[in-house]
């Protein structure tokens, strides 16, 4: 029995159709790389929303995360980071928020075993 499926999963990597082929099983979703390494914090479509909020691109992220049903597994080292990471449940995306969220990209940030070849 599956329980729990660990994916890159993000705006740019969204993976909508295992996501929902776990939910319907209930089988936990857990993201890794909800933060897409840093590399997309200054793009355009997060910007509205953190001035709105009031919070980051990472938070954002995160939230977006929570509410797509995901468990977000971010990773941070750094004390400030983690706690401004934990900082999310004063806010929420509207419905409007979540779609322009929805990016028809597959931008993966880590290897992708969908894709890419095992070394020989």
């Amino acid at each position: 029995m599956i329980s729990v499926n660990q994916l890159e999963i993000h705006p740019w990597l969204p993976r909508t159709d295992i996501v929902e082929w776990c939910q319907k099983r209930g089988i936990v979703v857990e993201a890794y790389s909800p933060l897409v390494r840093g590399e997309k914090m200054e793009e355009k479509v997060l910007q509205p929303l953190t001035k709105k909020y009031g919070k980051t691109a990472a938070q954002v992220l995160l939230r977006w995360s929570l509410q797509k049903g995901l468990v977000p597994l971010p990773k941070s080292v750094t004390p400030s980071r983690i706690e401004e990471n934990a900082d999310i449940f004063d806010f929420e995306l509207t419905p409007e928020e979540m779609k322009t969220l929805e990016i028809d990209e597959y931008s993966p940030v880590c290897w992708d075993p969908t894709i890419a070849k095992l070394e020989q």
